[in-house]
């Protein structure tokens, strides 16, 4: 049955007005979720004992209602923080079937392989260690770990892995998120601080923070949950700068060596940077990711 016009402006009024309300409620639950953790990580005595740990923290809070921002910031952060080659993160859990990174952090100074976009089967026995293990796993020197498999081991070899530190990020449900920080040269982070340090800051501040960011991301996707026309906007906005642009050339018609040669980038790059932006649009293919740009630049 058609409605009529004033049933049509009626039904997209009560619309606007539910969307307001649920917006207001989303506001209240962030605010009041800051507070309990600026309280609980900030305000309480000894609660974080590193101090740049309380920085991070407390720049965590100003995107609470990102989980992905948050788990992007902390990966930057980490990365320089231990002086690392690679730092990257993502969420799931030890039941499902693949696990795969979607934030990452790259040594800029040096040619550091990106592992968005590869999968690792969460069915190896060494990867369950790592997501059920408590505090920080350290691999030593991956040519002669034997934790993992050997197609898990030669994939992270290939990446240029050396060294790995991993934790899980965990709340009282269980883990919920991996963050592994990696070095393409042998070094011995267990015996100085960044053990330590990487288990005060996946414990105490990962933890709760990631788990109230997801708790909150899903009140806010209830409330307002986006059109299939908002949602690929929404997919591209998590694109950084260079992945736009990759992705735009690609659109254009260029191959991998052409927008190498026009950006003065490395195929290596060029190709990691797409793969990113796959993984982050969730497309399997770059032809698919040109069909879904090509599709959002004609509207």
């Amino acid at each position: 049955m058609k409605l009529t016009r004033r049933e049509q402006v009626c039904a997209r009024d009560l619309g606007n007005t539910t969307r307001a309300s649920a917006a207001g409620m989303n506001d209240e639950n962030l605010m009041s979720a800051q507070r309990r953790l600026r309280l609980s990580l900030l305000d309480t005595p000894g609660a974080i004992h590193w101090r740049p740990a309380r920085d991070l923290a407390a720049h965590l809070l100003l995107h609470l209602d990102a989980p992905n921002d948050c788990l992007s910031i902390a990966a930057d952060w980490l990365r320089e923080a231990f002086d690392a080659d690679r730092v990257d993160c993502g969420f799931g859990r030890p039941d499902d079937a693949w696990f795969r990174p979607q934030a990452e952090a790259l040594r800029r100074d040096r040619d550091v392989p990106s592992v968005i976009g590869i999968e690792m089967n969460v069915a190896d026995w060494g990867l369950q260690a790592l997501w059920y293990a408590r505090g920080v796993t350290v691999l030593r020197d991956f040519e002669l770990e034997r934790l993992l498999s050997q197609r898990n081991r030669a994939e992270l070899l290939r990446m240029g892995t050396r060294v790995k530190m991993a934790a899980p990020i965990m709340d009282h449900t269980g883990p919920l998120a991996l963050m592994c920080v990696d070095w393409l040269d042998l070094c011995e982070p267990a015996r100085d601080e960044r053990r330590a340090r990487f288990e005060e800051v996946a414990a105490v501040v990962l933890g709760p923070v990631m788990s109230t960011s997801l708790r909150i991301e899903g009140t806010t996707r209830r409330g307002t949950r986006p059109t299939q026309d908002e949602e690929v906007p929404m997919l591209l906005e998590t694109l950084t700068p260079a992945e736009r642009t990759v992705a735009r050339l690609a659109v254009n018609g260029l191959s991998y060596k052409e927008i190498a040669r026009q950006l003065d980038r490395s195929f290596s790059t060029v190709d990691h940077q797409l793969r990113s932006a796959r993984s982050k649009l969730g497309v399997s293919s770059t032809a698919r990711l040109v069909n879904l740009v090509s599709g959002q630049r004609q509207h």
